[in-house]
């Protein structure tokens, strides 16, 4: 009797083991999904903005290195066409003048990159906040261990078995309206 009592445990045992793996199976392969973040991006109206806010702060630093530029042109066109005439002690004044302006130029270029950086970042630090909530908020909500980030451009996954997408979840958690697809063969939207 005894026997057959340990006998059907195991068995019991061998019929319950596989299912209950399988069950662990499925719920860790749908602990992982993805979003693209690249089309997320595309279609934020927070992020056009910030970036061409961004962009104009760029074009006046360029408008500014173009004015310098010309400046720089122009005192050099003046040191060759006079630099026979002048004296000694003024060819000297005007070679530093022209190397002082070369540095501010330097100097300038840098400074504007570090600005341009920092503004840009400044811009664009509160709206990859607001994804990152909203996909915290999501992946919580739906039970999801791990978001990857799918954009061609992120080479976060190199490789991804079918996994749940939460673009559309993300997109509605932040209020952004679903984007219009393109009419088939024209590659505009309807």
């Amino acid at each position: 009797m005894k026997k057959y009592l340990i006998i059907a445990v195991a068995a019991l045992l061998l019929v319950t083991v596989p299912r209950a793996g399988h069950a662990q199976t499925k719920a860790t392969a749908s602990a992982v999904a993805h979003i693209n973040l690249d089309s997320l991006l595309d279609i934020m109206p927070a992020f056009k903005k910030a970036s061409d806010t961004a962009q104009m702060f760029y074009a006046q630093l360029e408008q500014a290195m173009y004015q310098m530029n010309i400046e720089l042109q122009r005192k050099g066109a003046e040191y060759d066409s006079l630099n026979k005439t002048w004296s000694a002690p003024i060819k000297s004044i005007k070679e530093k003048e022209i190397y002082d302006l070369q540095q501010r130029i330097q100097d300038f270029q840098q400074t504007a990159q570090d600005s341009y950086t920092q503004r840009r970042t400044q811009l664009l630090v509160p709206i990859f906040e607001s994804i990152q909530k909203a996909v915290k908020e999501v992946a919580i909500a739906r039970g999801y261990k791990y978001v990857l980030d799918s954009s061609k451009s992120a080479t976060v996954v190199l490789y991804a078995a079918d996994s749940e997408d939460i673009f559309n979840d993300v997109r509605i958690k932040l209020g952004i309206p679903a984007p219009v697809k393109p009419a088939p063969g024209t590659g505009t939207p309807k």
